[in-house]
């Protein structure tokens, strides 16, 4: 191991040491950590009969791993942080970066509070920036076209998991044969390629959906995908074909409430449903979110122009916010949360300018490649995160920051090669920035 690996190591455990024991021993349990714990339970009994699809089980297998002890799976998820600062510290060095550099641009990477105090939740974002970092390695260190079998292999198991965590990931194995064509046109090393990538992404997928198929008879992946469609439908509620007035009415009800009471309108369709708006129907979730899976296709397809307005204005904007979450009373000692406040206020930020420039490196590239057919790899990344931008918005509104942290260490991975390549900088800074 390189004298730059062992300090990068010894710096990422000592960060994660000192937060943990000196400022905040605090594991975060949030409303969705509850539907993990759940179903960690059930695959620990290896019971999953009746299960109402709530979650995916990728995350609850690594809480079950260590028997639901919440300790130590932020101890675990630490060791994945570590591990994730290596292979984002690899990518680097695979880009052109130098050592020294590499180091310290990781070390900046993993600096940012939002890193940590999700590796104390339970939440799947510590996990899903493992495997992402994993995959982006393995695209760095051999182009997507060249790769070997062995490689294909691994990279289709890592996809798979990601699948397996959050079905949403499912697009990036197409996205990256849709790649694979663009750069070679030929059908038989297409479909050689596309069987390798495609086995544990569909098997995950596939597998799931007809769990929930058994179980609530939906051949879904989500037991409550309907469910986040109508979250988009929130500010044009009421403007659903008369026949879900059921629906629309309390919905638009619970909007107003919301607004009201200063609370996250994203979550009104919940909020009704919770409060028993909806009991006299005797539908289960997944029985209910069909309906609004119903009631959502119709809304959209009687208001696309409100609907495009709600994703572009609302659901996408949300994806470039930078999120924190943690539990802000919990810190050991007075006046510590407002210390960290003070920080993340000025690490969020620099956040949200790099997402700024970010936006502008993919339009650049986006031109780029439209003039010369040129596929590189830094356009293929940037790919990646804008698309998941656009089908997260597309698909629900609510928490939509949150899809963006796995992505945020490829946005600045994508704007400092883009100053490495393309900008003419002082000789002094342009020899630093190698």
């Amino acid at each position: 191991m390189s004298k730059n690996l062992k300090l990068l190591i010894a710096i990422e455990v000592l960060f994660r040491l000192i937060l943990f024991f000196v400022f905040y021993s605090t594991v975060t349990i949030y409303p969705d950590s509850e539907g993990y714990l759940n179903l960690a339970k059930r695959l620990s009994n290896f019971d999953l009969s009746s299960y109402n699809g709530l979650r995916s089980p990728g995350y609850p297998l690594l809480i079950s791993f260590v028997n639901s002890n919440l300790y130590a799976l932020v101890f675990i998820q630490f060791g994945l942080g570590i591990v994730t600062s290596v292979f984002q510290y690899k990518t680097l060095t695979h880009l052109g970066f130098s050592k020294q550099n590499s180091l310290i641009f990781t070390l900046f990477i993993n600096s940012f509070l939002n890193v940590f105090f999700f590796e104390t939740c339970v939440l799947v974002e510590t996990l899903v920036l493992f495997l992402m970092s994993a995959f982006v390695y393995l695209l760095s260190k051999t182009p997507f076209q060249n790769q070997s079998f062995k490689f294909d292999f691994l990279m289709s198991f890592i996809l798979g998991y990601l699948v397996f965590i959050k079905s949403f990931y499912i697009f990036i194995p197409f996205l990256l044969l849709v790649w694979f064509f663009l750069n070679q046109p030929n059908f038989k090393s297409f479909f050689c390629k596309a069987f390798v990538i495609l086995i544990f992404p569909m098997l995950a997928f596939l597998s799931w959906s007809y769990v929930n198929k058994i179980n609530i008879g939906q051949f879904s992946s989500s037991g409550i995908s309907g469910l986040y469609l109508a979250q988009n439908c929130v500010y044009f509620a009421e403007d659903a074909p008369k026949e879900f007035d059921w629906i629309s009415k309390p919905y638009v009800a619970y909007r107003k409430k919301s607004i009201e009471e200063n609370r996250d309108v994203a979550m009104a369709i919940w909020y009704a449903y919770e409060d028993g708006a909806y009991d006299e129907y005797n539908l289960t979730l997944p029985e209910f979110s069909v309906e609004l899976g119903k009631f959502a296709k119709a809304a959209i397809k009687e208001n696309p122009f409100a609907y495009l307005k709600q994703v572009i204005t609302k659901s996408w904007f949300d994806f470039w916010k930078p999120t924190m979450n943690w539990n802000y009373e919990a810190f050991n000692f007075k006046y510590a949360n407002k210390l960290f406040l003070g920080v993340w206020y000025l690490q969020s930020t620099l956040i949200v300018l790099i997402k700024a420039v970010f936006l502008f490196v993919f339009g650049f590239q986006l031109i780029q490649f439209l003039k010369n057919r040129k596929f590189v790899i830094e356009f293929l990344l940037s790919s990646i995160v804008f698309t998941a931008s656009v089908l997260q918005a597309l698909a629900t509104y609510g928490t939509n920051n949150r899809f963006s942290f796995p992505f945020e260490f490829m946005m600045i991975i994508s704007v400092l090669y883009f100053l490495k390549m393309n900008v003419k900088l002082p000789n002094r800074l342009s020899t630093w920035l190698q």
